[in-house]
């Protein structure tokens, strides 16, 4: 077995990164294409390469090419397809913003797993504002404990359809865990630690049931975290 085939049949033991890749044996990349980039426009991604046009396909190497790439904050992952042409095409997965982090005046977007960002002009996501974590260092990762929770919190709110169109800002309190605003009137809403999922679905049937009936305005504080029970004050 040639020595490109029996590398390329290790990498896709290895995770399929490859996979669906069948290249001639003479192959020429002629040009190079970007596909599922949103964020991170085609002369960004260009600039972290070394480009590979005009070199025979089966001498490219294609896992520091995309180590490269993944440098960018907001590229996840990278894979590719190769047409007969000489076609390469790099398929962009983006980290999408769960929220975007408020402070000492400045802002950046946070991804999952705590990665900070940068904002974007002309592509803007409508997500809850998050407070009382550091912007700077950019370069750093939000690693917390707390981050961690309200991170888990986010994630489940935004499955729940209502949950995340009903909050505007989310932020981290010592006493009260996670604390929340609503879009409406701005009221407080108190999630505590842990077992989101169910005080989200609770804050659901509140909202459907309670809310819907007497009016945002008639609540000022909107308490999950107590099992079998919503406390609130008017």
């Amino acid at each position: 077995m040639p020595l490109f085939w029996l590398m390329l049949s290790l990498m896709l033991a290895g995770g399929g990164v490859y996979a669906g890749i069948y290249f001639e044996k003479n192959t020429i990349i002629q040009e190079v294409r970007f596909e599922g980039n949103s964020f991170m426009n085609d002369s960004t991604l260009v600039s972290k390469i070394e480009s590979p046009v005009g070199l025979l396909a089966d001498s490219v190497h294609y896992s520091g090419l995309f180590e490269s790439i993944k440098t960018l904050p907001y590229v996840k992952d990278v894979s590719m397809n190769m047409n007969f042409r000489g076609t390469l095409t790099l398929i962009i997965e983006e980290r999408e913003p769960i929220a975007m982090l408020i402070h000492n005046g400045n802002r950046m977007y946070v991804g999952e797993g705590g990665i900070k960002l940068p904002v974007i002009p002309g592509n803007i996501r409508n997500v809850p504002l998050l407070y009382g974590f550091p912007v700077n260092p950019v370069s750093d990762t939000l690693s917390s404990n707390e981050y961690r929770q309200i991170e888990e919190f986010l994630t489940e709110a935004k499955i729940n359809e209502l949950g995340w169109i009903t909050i505007s800002e989310v932020a981290w309190n010592d006493l009260d865990g996670v604390v929340a605003l609503t879009n409406e009137n701005g009221v407080k809403l108190i999630f505590g630690r842990d077992d989101f999922r169910d005080k989200i679905k609770n804050w659901e049937a509140f909202y459907t049931n309670v809310v819907s009936e007497k009016g945002i305005q008639a609540f000022s504080n909107v308490d999950l975290r107590f099992e079998g029970q919503i406390v609130t004050r008017d």
